[in-house]
C-alpha cells in the first residue's frame, strides 16, 4: 500500500490533469479504434480519477463534520415565542 499526502489544491491539481489525459486518449481512440492501448489508458485514468475523487470527498466531508457544518441548529428564539400569546398587549 502506497499512502500519498496531498493539499485538497494538488489534489484538485491532479484530478484536473487525469480528467484531461482520459479525454485525450478517448478521442485518440474513436480516430484510431485499433489502438486498444488508447481505451485501455483511458478507463486506467478514469479509475484513478474516481479514486483521488473519491478520497477528496471524504476528506472534506470530515472537514465538514469536524467543524459542523451541515448540523441543524436551533432556533432558540421562535422555540420559545408562542406566536398565539396575546398577554401583555395592549389595545
Amino acid at each position: 500500500m502506497i499512502k500519498l499526502e496531498l493539499t485538497d489544491e494538488e489534489a484538485t491539481t491532479i484530478l484536473i490533469a487525469l480528467d484531461n489525459y482520459r479525454d485525450q486518449m478517448e478521442t485518440d481512440f474513436m480516430r484510431h479504434p485499433t489502438n486498444v492501448e488508447s481505451q485501455q489508458e483511458a478507463g486506467s485514468a478514469e479509475w484513478c480519477w474516481q479514486k483521488l475523487f473519491g478520497a477528496q470527498q471524504q476528506f472534506r466531508n470530515s472537514i465538514a463534520d469536524a467543524v459542523g457544518e451541515g448540523e441543524q441548529r436551533t432556533n432558540e428564539t421562535s422555540e420559545k415565542v408562542d406566536p398565539f400569546d396575546f398577554k401583555g398587549l395592549e389595545y
